[in-house]
């Protein structure tokens, strides 16, 4: 296991996957990708400067959870952290297939996944589309 992508939207679920993907980096000696993907804003009742300010908000905040990751991951050999922005699984997917990931991790549930499902819509198209392993991490 030589490379893993970890997909990470700031949730408890996620704070959780990613504990995990530090272990597994570490146990085995693996770079890891840690993504976070920032959702496209198709509200059409927003003004577009309203839209590009919360895109500007999003940014923002998602950058400084990217640093404090970085920060308590300092002792990992090979950490990287990437920011995109689209559809959250399709982000996921084609970035693990871009660095040639051997597994992808994320959480069960994101920000906005909904509590009654066993899956969150993010994690199960993960699941069914990924072209490597998926660890799913449960809450």
């Amino acid at each position: 296991m030589k490379k893993i992508l970890m997909a990470h939207d700031g949730s408890k679920s996620s704070e959780k996957a990613l504990k995990k993907a530090l272990q597994v980096a570490e146990t085995f000696g693996s770079s890891l990708t840690v993504l976070s993907v920032i959702p496209e804003l198709y509200l059409t009742e927003l003004m577009a400067l309203d839209r590009a300010r919360i895109l500007d908000t999003m940014t923002k905040e998602t950058r400084g959870m990217m640093e404090k990751i970085k920060a308590k991951s300092k002792h990992l050999k090979s950490l990287k952290t990437v920011i995109r922005q689209g559809d959250p699984a399709d982000e996921i997917l084609k970035t693990a297939e871009k660095i040639k990931a051997d597994v992808i991790i994320t959480g069960s549930h994101g920000r906005h996944g909904a509590q009654r499902f066993l899956l969150g819509s993010v994690s199960s198209k993960i699941v069914d589309h990924a072209e490597c392993d998926v660890l799913v991490v449960k809450k």
